[in-house]
């Protein structure tokens, strides 16, 4: 039966790739296109960056195996995450695992079936990054062909281990809401969590790529000592950043030791899933069939007074909506568990900040480190809109008629998505902003024209993506990162990512030449920074304004 299930699977896969009308393979073109140049753009950076370490005499190859060793631990980090929390929605809240769990097949079965699915739902995305990293590698310290295939075996092999540990996480976080509610399970999780990758990184990465020796002779050999080596070498990532290094150097022993030690714990972690799979996936199922959240104390009453009551200078029907929409947005936990996620990352990103040097006094690293931490906030108001804005209308599913058919209008469903999304991301990346600002001792210059940006950016990228989310929607799915992953999603992620791109060399340039004109006189065109400037606002105003004409125009013509 798991083999007919494969083959069904494998034709339904052809049948998407090769049949559908010009739209589809317009789509199909575009993921294309979007994957390529991302695979191209991350293969470029990468090979940069390790060009530039092999030029640097002594420490150079070690900074960049360490690079390697700490770019695929946050890739692990990623993707146990990622199978986590798709495998709640991919296992268990699917109708086609319900259908499966209907037939006379086993569990095991339905649950190997519907973990592949899972896997490669989970992981392409950090395989299309991984991949092009090895490669970079690879190409620079001219690795022989078959001893690049090596690597990228031991690659798909690295893959493989946190969707066995996500998938297992997640069946043992069913068992376990049985007796507490599943909101509190998954934040207990996560507290865990991270207190486990705090411990790790500040007992294992303490000889991090950032010291700042200032000429103490002492440190500088502590830290070059601590490149060569790992304190807790019984991790997946160093086994995979081992295997690299072996390969470069010629060490087959060394190369089949690492191998064989990730090769071994995946085999093992199948064997182990499986026996884990066959005891309690069905219990893990049916929980989360019958599981409801326990009743909170009075959580109707924070929504009347946060939404309803803050809310009353608008319509009765628009609040409604927007108390629905908080309601589903804490209810669903593929949405909160997401967001929660991106929110720790960010404050990991603040608290890493105070390794940053403070008092810098060349113009170049000052402007440099001030939109880098502006083009990082930029990067994620693109990755919440795509997450979260883009699937917005397609998330109200076949009930849309019931809006549309209603009082309500299109015009009020989109300014009520419109706006929610715009004012919550705004606060976020606004209050990232100041306190990165802060934390790195910016001037005001760079404070206002920073939080004036993320204003602008806010606008445009919750324009920009309610518009192609109205333009190209998807009622049939209800999970939202798999209508973000879409076809229309790349676009999405795609024109995000190049205007925020556009933003940051459009405001740089204007800002580096004016603190160069505060710092040593040096003359500024004003009539540049006044092109430059309205280029930016042009940009926005592009931005804003086409893709929702669009979005709207077709979505309004749309049969529903």
């Amino acid at each position: 039966m798991f083999s007919t299930i494969s083959k069904l699977k494998l034709k339904l896969i052809l049948r998407l790739i090769f049949t559908g009308d010009t739209e589809h393979w317009a789509k199909v073109a575009t993921a294309i296109v979007v994957i390529g140049g991302f695979f191209a753009g991350i293969y470029y950076i990468f090979l940069r960056i390790f060009n530039y370490f092999i030029s640097v005499e002594e420490i150079g190859i070690a900074l960049a195996d360490r690079v390697i060793s700490i770019g695929f631990l946050a890739f692990f980090v990623m993707l146990l995450i990622s199978n986590i929390i798709s495998s709640i929605s991919t296992l268990f809240r699917s109708a086609e695992t319900e259908y499966f769990m209907s037939i006379p097949v086993s569990h095991s079965q339905v649950f190997w079936s519907r973990f592949v699915d899972n896997f490669f739902y989970s992981s392409w995305a950090t395989a299309v990054a991984g991949f092009p990293m090895a490669l970079a590698y690879i190409i620079t310290n001219h690795i022989p062909v078959w001893r690049s295939m090596w690597v990228f075996a031991a690659l798909l092999v690295f893959l493989i281990i946190p969707a066995l540990l996500g998938a297992v996480i997640a069946m043992i976080l069913m068992i376990i809401a049985r007796k507490f509610t599943f909101k509190w399970t998954a934040i207990s999780l996560a507290i865990v969590s991270l207190a486990v990758i705090y411990i790790y990184v500040r007992n294992n990465l303490s000889g991090g790529l950032m010291y700042n020796v200032l000429g103490d002779m002492t440190m500088l050999n502590y830290y070059l000592r601590e490149l060569g080596s790992y304190r807790n070498p019984y991790f997946p990532h160093i086994w995979f950043a081992e295997i690299m290094r072996s390969l470069r150097l010629g060490d087959f022993r060394h190369s089949l030791m690492f191998s064989s030690a990730l090769a071994s714990s995946a085999l093992f972690g199948l064997l182990v899933t499986d026996i884990i799979a066959k005891k309690i996936f069905f219990p893990s199922f049916e929980t989360a069939l019958t599981m409801t959240q326990k009743k909170q104390r009075k959580i109707r009453s924070i929504f009347k007074s946060l939404v309803w009551r803050g809310l009353a200078f608008v319509g009765q029907d628009v609040r409604a909506l927007t108390a629905k929409d908080a309601k589903l947005f804490f209810r669903d936990a593929n949405q909160w568990s997401q967001f929660t996620v991106l929110l720790v990352l960010l404050i990991l990103y603040l608290a890493n900040l105070r390794f940053v040097p403070r008092h810098i006094t060349s113009t170049y690293l000052l402007t440099l480190i001030a939109f880098a931490n502006f083009a990082f906030c930029g990067y994620i108001l693109a990755t919440l809109c795509v997450r979260f804005v883009y699937p917005a209308i397609s998330m109200e599913g076949k009930s849309l008629w019931a809006l549309l058919s209603s009082p309500l209008g299109i015009k009020k469903l989109f300014w009520e998505k419109f706006s929610t999304s715009f004012l919550v991301f705004l606060i976020v990346a606004e209050l990232i902003a100041l306190i990165s600002n802060s934390m790195l001792a910016f001037n005001i210059i760079i404070t206002v024209l920073t939080a004036v940006g993320i204003f602008l950016m806010s606008i445009s990228l919750v324009s920009l993506n309610m518009g192609l989310g109205m333009a190209m929607p998807n009622f049939e799915e209800l999970n939202p990162m798999r209508i973000a992953s879409s076809g229309g999603g790349m676009i999405a992620a795609l024109t995000s990512l190049i205007y925020v791109a556009a933003m940051v060399i459009l405001l740089a340039v204007p800002a580096h030449r004016y603190m160069l004109f505060v710092r040593t006189g040096q003359p500024f065109s004003t009539i540049e920074m006044a092109i430059t400037i309205g280029m930016a606002v042009l940009v926005n105003a592009l931005t804003m304004y086409f893709p929702l004409k669009v979005g709207i125009k077709r979505f309004a013509n749309r049969d529903f």
